[in-house]
């Protein structure tokens, strides 16, 4: 029974998908998610009709990059926002005792709550904020610089990482 429990909460890791907006040097623009990164050429996937399109690096002029899954961080915000709100009122709580234990417990839950909420809130508007602005810093070598640079956002990239975990059910 304790084998099942640990297999059914186990987590499994998971490959960040970024999204992308590439501009290149003629001014055209591409959307996607960034599949994989070769020496000379970029590739992104679109998700609706899921074709790989491909971009020469020497044509890229930069790259923005934005988290696709958001989930982690609005987890984190979440629980942040309610650790910090709950300690805050348990505080308060000390300074101006509450009638009964129910009304201490319910009051303390209830500002966790609000601060659960309040940390989602935030935590998704800065997660839709934040994006990462890549161009060439190498002159002599763009497509170089730029390979290095792009690589770890990469999908094939991450799934490479992956594979080379050792797997820690053959025990």
């Amino acid at each position: 029974m304790r084998l099942f429990l640990l297999e059914t909460f186990a987590q499994e890791p998971l490959v960040e998908e970024y999204r992308v907006r590439i501009v290149t040097k003629e001014g055209n623009r591409f959307r996607g998610v960034l599949d994989a990164v070769t020496d000379s050429q970029l590739y992104v996937e679109t998700r609706p009709q899921h074709w790989r399109r491909r971009i020469s690096l020497a044509a890229v002029r930069k790259v923005v990059i934005r988290r696709e899954n958001k989930k982690t961080v609005l987890i984190t915000g979440a629980v942040i926002g309610a650790l910090i709100v709950g300690f805050i009122s348990n505080e308060s709580l000390r300074q101006n005792p509450a009638r009964s234990p129910v009304a201490y417990g319910l009051t303390l839950a209830f500002a966790s709550a609000g601060g659960a909420t309040a940390g989602l809130i935030l935590s998704s508007a800065i997660g839709n904020v934040s994006s990462r602005v890549i161009r060439p810093l190498d002159p002599a070598n763009p497509e170089g610089s730029l390979r290095r640079q792009l690589e770890p956002f990469s999908v094939e990239y991450q799934q490479d990482l992956l594979n080379r975990l050792p797997d820690k059910t053959s025990k």
